[in-house]
């Protein structure tokens, strides 16, 4: 007996709908890890992919995979650190400044 594939009803969400969720639920996460970048380098203390998951309330692979995407965009710096990722310090790049504006950099916006 051969498994059949599940009948859709009418009602049930689209698999786009569910990666345009995943896709805001990321920018939100980019945009969390990047303001608390840039607070930690505002105040000169350093900071790395270890210290994201408290103030940005994000989980651990979840903020090491924002500050990646960050790395890609070019808006973040990665002292990578090959004895611990995780431990690489974290720089926001002058190119962050413009996308930084738009979040209106304030704790209380996220």
């Amino acid at each position: 007996m051969t498994p059949e594939k599940p009948r859709r009803r009418a009602d049930d969400e689209l698999d786009s709908n569910r990666s345009d969720v995943a896709d805001t639920i990321g920018h939100e996460a980019r945009n969390r890890v990047l303001l608390e970048i840039w607070y930690a380098n505002q105040q000169g203390t350093p900071i790395t992919i270890w210290d994201l998951p408290q103030p940005t309330g994000l989980p651990l692979r979840a903020a090491f995979a924002a500050a990646r995407k960050l790395e890609s965009d070019r808006l973040v710096t990665i002292g990578d650190n090959p004895s611990d990722p995780f431990g690489a310090t974290l720089r926001v790049r002058k190119a962050a400044v413009p996308h930084l504006r738009k979040l209106h950099p304030t704790r209380s916006v996220i």
